[in-house]
């Protein structure tokens, strides 16, 4: 039997039933009545929070005829011309008016340059508004586009209203929800209403009852968080407890982020709060090189702990006057891109050292390679027909 999916199920119809993103709605809706030719909008913002959503019911709910087109599957310019190019200046035939929209234009080849040139085209000459969807709109490939649109930059969600909507959906199933259930999957979508109803259909599938045993269903699974997400949780939120979650659940490792915050301590923190924020930073870097010189995994909850600590030293008098803070990327982290080569090379040359001796790359590299760069120094082994003069050139310059 086809199962329906409750995103589709339980799509809003209006404007009202989409909750969390009534200011974005306003603005879209303001722009739409105020619209201008030769302007367009452009939607940004992570994935599942509505974007695409809000212009679809609001074109439901006033009657415009909605003209769609996925760029990230349609992605060349002929494509895209032929497709919107007559339809933006005809009448509609249906409705008061038309919507144009082309989603995840992101997503175009770039390869293909025409394509954001064809976009351009479409606003310059549409009869109706022009409304482009994208997660990020600072690639590259979009950069001639954005001075031709407004902007609206849509945020995550906040967990208390996915929570509504899954107490919703969960009421109209006739689903009992016992324990934390509803909070800790809106917690852990980290703003994704899609992945939140999704995770809840997972576990509610043909049951009228719901625990929180029921969550071990999906491994109690995080979404992945990038730095910039995580630096303003860690300077910001006053909260120990946000600031040690949001970096157990990165998909960066502690280490990387310990250079981050370290880097960027003094464009944070206010300078009477500099010492005793690197005071707990130096402690930090106390267990993390305990992690690296003894192997001993436990310390590594100890750093981050106290890296976590920088949340609450901060204080909440002193967040900064400015809203946006440029964070920079350590100068480690910079000279390990440029020394990306070396490193890739050093990684084949240990991938090879695994075959010849039945073991994986991270072992070899352990186990084998300091004897063999102690071989090496001694003469005792030589370019063959398994090594060749690179690999012992490069085996002699991974020592210390």
């Amino acid at each position: 039997m086809f199962m329906v999916q409750w995103t589709e199920k339980y799509k809003p119809e209006r404007v009202s039933e989409i909750y969390g993103q009534e200011k974005h709605i306003s603005e879209i809706l303001n722009w739409i009545n105020s619209w201008k030719p030769g302007k367009g909008l452009l939607i940004s913002g992570p994935p599942g929070v509505g974007k695409t959503l809000c212009v679809e019911v609001i074109a439901k709910e006033n009657s415009f005829e909605l003209l769609r087109l996925n760029a990230s599957d349609e992605r060349s310019s002929e494509k895209i011309e032929k497709f919107l190019l007559d339809s933006s200046r005809t009448a509609s035939l249906f409705g008061k008016g038309k919507i144009i929209l082309l989603d995840e234009i992101d997503g175009i080849s770039p390869q293909d340059r025409g394509a954001v040139n064809s976009i351009i085209k479409i606003i310059k000459v549409s009869n109706y508004p022009v409304i482009l969807i994208a997660n990020n709109p600072w690639v590259q490939k979009l950069r001639n586009l954005r001075e031709y649109v407004k902007n609206i930059k849509f945020s995550k969600l906040r967990s208390a209203s996915i929570q509504k909507k899954l107490k919703e959906i969960c009421e109209k199933e006739g689903i009992r929800v016992e324990g934390n259930v509803l909070k800790n999957l809106s917690r852990w979508s980290q703003g994704d209403m899609r992945s939140a109803i999704n995770d809840l259909q997972t576990i509610a599938e043909g049951k009228k009852e719901i625990t929180d045993r029921d969550l071990e269903i999906l491994g109690y699974r995080e979404r992945e968080s990038n730095i910039f997400e995580i630096l303003p949780v860690i300077f910001k939120s006053r909260s120990l407890s946000a600031s040690k979650k949001v970096i157990q659940s990165a998909d960066k490792d502690p280490d990387e982020i310990f250079l981050w915050i370290e880097n960027n301590i003094p464009l944070e923190i206010p300078k009477e709060k500099l010492p005793e924020v690197f005071d707990l930073i130096s402690k930090a870097d106390i267990f993390r090189m305990l992690v690296i010189r003894q192997q001993n995994w436990r310390f590594k909850g100890y750093m981050t702990d106290l890296m976590s600590g920088v949340s609450v030293i901060k204080g909440e008098s002193h967040a900064p006057v400015r809203g946006f803070i440029p964070y920079q990327s350590p100068q480690r982290i910079r000279q390990m891109g440029r020394t990306k080569a070396r490193r890739e090379a050093v990684n084949n040359l240990c991938r090879k050292i695994g075959r010849l001796v039945h073991t994986s790359a991270g072992v070899a590299r352990r186990e084998y390679l300091p004897y063999l760069r102690i071989l090496t120094k001694k003469k005792l082994l030589k370019p063959c027909e398994v090594l060749t003069e690179d690999d012992i050139k490069l085996i002699l310059e991974t020592g210390p």
